[in-house]
């Protein structure tokens, strides 16, 4: 087994690292990191590790790994976090929980924000706040307001208090690097915009406004792959990306490259206001006796349209966005596989579930509809008593079938709109059964909440009807094809996320949007001590017949049944909401 150590950026750590390797076996080996910051340990056998990092300035670091037969060589990645960083923490703060009347205080600020009565919206957004201080969304909205006002020192004041309760807090990097970048300070910008890449991928916007922070620097080997992913991932918004991407291929004296980027305004967006400017940087390339632009550079305002002083839908969105508009930094010197990713991953899956056949936990449910400006609407709400069966036709396979008390019809649901097979996602995404309908790709080494995770990318195949997830009405039951992104930990192979879209929109049901993501994690059973990955929490974000829809499910109180023990009742040690990833 070979102990990779890195920094939170995937880079290899800057000096040496303590690894000691053990198991419940008695198995006690420690050893330093050499070349590469590797640390290696021959001839281990398969099972399961525990893993400790210690270096000097940096925080201990535990892992659970899982080596696996075969021949294929193990490489476990560690990531270490400096003592002075903030907390990398698995899950949002505490005080993040959306009481009924923290979430009317909210929506009425949002209110008058959309209506322009500023003041009202701080008097509503100051006074959540004293109802949950530890809730980091609540002082961004207090930065937002302050941020339309253009008070530049109180937003940031509001932002850089966001991110001292929960230093990832994506919209709180995003517009305190934005205002960094108005207020003159590229540098401090582009580290901010950096961290909140590295934290939770990026954007079409966060890469225009990292190019854009380059520039300001004059950094244009930085600034050129920015712009050019920002230019791609933007779509219809793309068009001041293309510009800016233009204007940084002139600076780096690639001049055909630039006429493609002016031709694609032109062509692309006849009707923006950059057109004009691009036909003129068109022209003056033409002129072969021009050896440069006669323009220098511009440095473009992120104040000026797309961008003008954010919005409440800019701070509210209705939905997450498409999987496939954003995307996540992956470390440049790490190669993966997609098939040993995938048997991997499933190895681990079935060899959990094997001696288990049932599960119970208690499930919470809430509905509300989103209205066109994105403010969530009542919230109904109930409690089912959920299980899942696990089904093991043969050895090494294993199935899900999942059921709640008083939820086999519709009515027994705050709606009309029931779902089932949340639990079974990310199973039947890995199931040998499913595999050959999907494509899967891995898109490399990153970062999930401060650990060393694989992301792998999976699509539907064309022709292969969805078996994996389905909708059902009076009408009969409808294939959903699908495409989505998993994250799994780099160490033991378990599943820490997945979020999932539509390939394409289901014309026959009208449904537009069906975006869900869950977080899974550690639940330990006093059974054995045994420790299983299971769904902690759901959403579900649905646009259907021109209405959208937002469901939460929250697993917890878990308890299963081994198949070992005679249907032996086995309860977990402590809830998993207190559990640490």
């Amino acid at each position: 087994m070979n102990v990779s150590v890195r920094e939170p950026n995937g880079m290899p750590l800057d000096g040496y690292a303590t690894v000691t390797l053990s198991s419940p076996g008695g198995l006690h080996l420690t050893g330093s990191t050499q070349g590469n910051s590797t640390a290696t340990f021959p001839q281990i056998l398969p099972g399961e590790y525990d893993i400790e990092v210690s270096a000097v300035g940096y925080k201990t670091a535990t892992e659970r790994a899982s080596v696996f037969g075969g021949g294929s060589s193990s490489i476990v990645y560690v990531y270490l976090h400096r003592e002075n960083e903030g907390a990398s923490g698995s899950a949002a703060p505490s005080g993040t929980l959306m009481t009924p009347r923290l979430q009317a205080e909210v929506d009425k600020g949002l209110d008058k924000m959309r209506r322009h009565q500023y003041e009202a919206a701080r008097l509503h957004f100051e006074k959540a706040a004293k109802m949950a201080p530890g809730n980091p969304d609540i002082q961004y909205l207090l930065g937002l307001v302050e941020y339309t006002e253009e008070h530049f020192d109180a937003a940031r004041s509001k932002f850089q208090a966001a991110l001292a309760i929960y230093p990832s807090h994506e919209r709180s990097l995003i517009s305190l690097g934005e205002l960094e970048l108005r207020s003159g300070n590229a540098r401090e910008a582009a580290e901010t915009l950096e961290k909140a890449y590295q934290a939770n991928g990026a954007d079409w916007r966060t890469h225009w406004l990292l190019a854009n922070a380059y520039v300001r620097q004059k950094n244009y080997e930085k600034a050129l792959p920015h712009a050019a992913r920002a230019a791609e991932l933007g779509k219809d918004h793309a068009a001041p990306a293309w510009m800016l991407l233009g204007e940084i291929l002139v600076q780096e004296e690639k001049r055909e490259e630039a006429k493609k980027a002016f031709e694609t305004i032109v062509r692309s967006f006849p009707n923006d206001p950059a057109v004009p400017e691009a036909k003129n940087r068109l022209a003056a390339l033409d002129k072969a006796a021009v050896t440069r632009v006669s323009d220098p550079l511009p440095s473009p305002q992120p104040a000026t349209p797309p961008f003008a002083n954010p919005s409440p839908g800019a701070a509210h969105p209705w939905a997450p966005p498409d999987i496939d508009s954003k995307e996540y930094p992956a470390v440049q010197d790490v190669a993966c596989s997609e098939r040993d990713l995938v048997r991997r991953t499933q190895t681990k899956m079935m060899h959990q579930l094997g001696n288990f056949e049932k599960f119970l936990a208690t499930e919470h449910i809430e509905h509300q509809e989103v209205d066109a400006n994105g403010i969530p609407r009542t919230v109904r709400e109930k409690d089912f008593t959920y299980l899942i069966f696990v089904e093991h036709p043969r050895p090494g396979m294993s199935f899900l079938l999942e059921k709640r008390d008083g939820g086999e019809s519709l009515g027994s649901f705050p709606t009309s709109l029931a779902t089932e097979g949340l639990a079974a996602l990310a199973l039947s995404v890995f199931d040998p059964h499913y595999e050959g309908d999907l494509i899967y790709k891995c898109e490399g080494l990153g970062s999930w909440r401060g650990k060393a995770v694989w992301r792998l990318r999976f699509e539907q195949k064309k022709g292969a009807p969805s078996r994996i997830r389905l909708w059902e009405n009076s009408r009969g039951t409808y294939p959903i094809p699908l495409k989505g992104r998993v994250w799994i930990a780099a160490s033991s192979y378990d599943v820490l996320h997945i979020e999932t879209d539509l390939r394409e929109p289901v014309k026959d049901l009208e449904l537009t949007r069906d975006h869900l993501l869950i977080d899974y994690g550690p639940v330990n059973f006093e059974h054995s001590g045994t420790t299983l990955w299971l769904p902690w929490d759901a959403e579900m974000f649905m646009e259907l017949r021109g209405k959208r829809y937002h469901h939460t499910h929250t697993l917890r109180n878990y308890m299963l049944f081994s198949v070992e023990t005679g249907n032996a009742l086995a309860k977990p040690k402590q809830a998993p909401g207190q559990e640490n990833q």
